[in-house]
């Protein structure tokens, strides 16, 4: 397989993409996987960030996962940082992470206030920290303003500062909101690589999810920051939207292959309740791809992205040198066990010393909680053994497991303590196991979701079987778990 697949990204030429894709899926094999219960479906599919998924977590109270930690007179500790700004100026028709539409100056100067309080209260248990990545995403983080943006980072500055001048600080910019003087603005506060979500580069599709900018806004933003001396630059893309076909992937993948961005990052749709494209889907699935067009998609993807001599080092993350690897994502999946994953801000999820938690995903309770003083945590679990190690692989297989590094974190060798499982998904080409690393096959990184979910355990695999994987990690306030 692995050889097949290099033989047709060096094939791809201008035309033939969609058939040199046509082809490769033809000879995967999806009915042996199927049978395995390796397969995807709108129906089913749900992307692993936690484990189990928040929506069979638990209330928990900050005393249970802080507790006598305070590390003040303590040498800086190392922490990747992530902040959320649920602010928009309209709603994506796909969107269903927390956020606030056209807030008022008011809104946005209490969120801030707040956002400044949890900070203080978080880090009087961490102490001053040495951030190995921060990531500022939303929402539309490029929404505030000037003033509002740099207010943002003389809080964080105030507890936090990056290891070195090399560490990523991501911030996540809108087309709509892009210009030579906010890239200006971002490079003297220290943001280092810039993630533009544009969706897509098709204007029918745009103006349907709602997206708020043109094709050629998207080009605009991408050149003038640029110009503004961002040499790292990440460009998200979605296939699975509506109205969207096999030739208009083609040409956004076309129109990647021309700007050449840093990385290139290409999500699947995942259809949530509450969302317009989850009620268009129900009543209207003929203006969707088909699960067959969906996986041409992926493939068209990578053999796309491999022609042009990227490599996918995480899955559906391309990157153009391997400088430009997304710290923050690894620090997310790899490495939360070495180096704590710190949320700030509502609905933002940690994960530290074993316990992964979500902040409340309602404005109001949060603005609340850090007003009388206290963290605003909402759900969490902690995991111990063996339901921590699974953890560790369900997302670090993703990229590619250091089989010493792994051993040296959790005192267990995973092609061992799995063996029967690693063997199993060998014998479906799905991962490669060697002497030193575990990773997914060309084959796997097309269902790398579903092969990690291989390894939840029974219990755990009971428990989610409970949920419905349409509400699955969801941050819309109005389908909150009863607490």
């Amino acid at each position: 397989m692995e050889a097949q697949i290099t033989d047709y990204s060096m094939s791809v030429d201008q035309g033939n993409l969609l058939d040199l894709a046509r082809q490769f899926v033809s000879i995967l094999p999806l009915d042996r996987l199927s049978n395995a219960g390796i397969e995807r479906s709108r129906e089913s599919y749900f992307l692993n960030i936690s484990y189990p998924s928040l929506q069979a977590m638990k209330s928990v109270r900050p005393e249970e996962i802080f507790t006598n930690c305070c590390r003040i007179n303590q040498e800086p500790s190392p922490v990747a940082l992530y902040v959320h700004i649920p602010f928009c100026s309209s709603l994506c028709s796909y969107c269903h992470y927390y956020k606030l539409l056209k807030p008022t100056a008011l809104r946005v100067t209490e969120y801030l206030t707040a956002l400044s309080q949890e900070v203080a209260l978080t880090f009087q248990h961490h102490g001053k920290v040495k951030y190995r990545s921060l990531y500022v995403g939303g929402g539309t983080p490029s929404l505030l303003t000037f003033d509002q943006i740099r207010q943002l980072f003389e809080t964080l500055n105030t507890v936090a500062e990056p290891s070195n001048d090399a560490t990523e600080v991501s911030f996540e910019v809108h087309p709509e909101n892009a210009s030579p003087e906010l890239f200006s603005l971002l490079r003297n506060l220290g943001v280092n690589r810039l993630n533009i979500g544009v969706e897509s580069f098709d204007d029918r599709i745009l103006a349907s999810e709602n997206r708020r900018h043109s094709r050629d806004d998207a080009l605009r933003a991408f050149k003038i920051a640029t110009e503004a001396g961002f040499t790292n630059i990440n460009i998200d893309c979605i296939y699975g939207l509506r109205h969207q076909t096999l030739e208009s992937w083609s040409d956004t993948l076309d129109t990647i292959a021309i700007l050449a961005p840093a990385s290139f990052c290409a999500y699947y749709l995942r259809l949530k309740q509450g969302t317009p494209e989850y009620k268009r889907f129900l009543h209207q699935p003929e203006e969707f791809a088909s699960e067959a067009d969906l996986l041409t998609m992926h493939a068209m993807t990578f053999l796309k992205l491999y022609s042009m001599g990227y490599s996918q080092e995480t899955v559906d993350w391309f990157i153009r040198d391997r400088k430009y690897f997304h710290e923050y994502q690894d620090h997310n999946w790899q490495k939360t066990d070495t180096v704590p994953l710190v949320g700030l801000g509502v609905s933002a999820y940690s994960y530290q010393n074993g316990w992964q938690y979500y902040n409340h995903n309602d404005l109001a309770k949060y603005i609340q909680a850090v007003a009388n003083g206290v963290l605003p945590i909402w759900r969490g679990e902690r995991l111990d053994g063996d339901e921590r190690i699974r953890r560790a692989v369900m997302l670090g297989i993703k990229s590619k497991i250091n089989r010493k590094e792994f051993s040296a974190v959790y005192g267990v060798d995973p092609a061992c303590v799995f063996a029967e499982d690693f063997a199993r998904m060998s014998e479906l080409d799905l991962v490669s196991v060697s002497q030193s690393t575990i990773g997914l096959t060309e084959l796997g990184k097309l269902f790398a979701d579903e092969v990690g979910q291989a390894f939840y355990s029974e219990t755990m695999k009971r428990r989610m079987g409970q949920l419905d994987p349409s509400l699955i990690s969801t941050t819309l306030p109005r389908f909150n778990p009863h607490d």
